[in-house]
């Protein structure tokens, strides 16, 4: 039985999405080749069309076409941020910090740079 597409992107579409965002307008062998493995033509050409039904890419052109992203990676970002904090905690922002915490992703250093860099934030506002 196939898997239901998501509005989320997958491990997969997130690098191709990478490679759109970084090179911009490109070729479907451009994505290809910028790609850590031997991906056949196909198999990116149909991740592609994937990713436009699901909104995320524009294609112009034939002949050949030529792929871009559709939306900008900080909306992707946000979106994929709202999901994790609704999917897994409970919509609160500080569960999510306290669980970078506790796990040691976020040291005091890292804590204390944030906590300047927001004040520098409200300050410009």
């Amino acid at each position: 039985m196939a898997r239901p597409t998501s509005e989320m992107l997958t491990e997969r579409e997130s690098q191709l999405m990478e490679i759109l965002w970084s090179q911009g307008t490109v070729t479907a062998e451009t994505v290809r080749l910028a790609l850590s493995d031997e991906s056949h033509d196909s198999t990116v050409r149909t991740m592609l069309r994937v990713l436009k039904v699901k909104g995320y890419v524009r294609i112009r052109g034939r002949q050949p076409a030529m792929y871009e992203a559709a939306i900008p990676r900080e909306k992707v970002q946000g979106r994929a941020t709202q999901s994790l904090l609704k999917r897994f905690f409970g919509g609160s922002a500080e569960a999510l910090v306290m669980r970078l915490v506790e796990d040691e992703e976020l040291s005091p250093e890292l804590l204390e740079r944030l906590r300047k860099n927001l004040g520098k934030r409200k300050k410009g506002k």
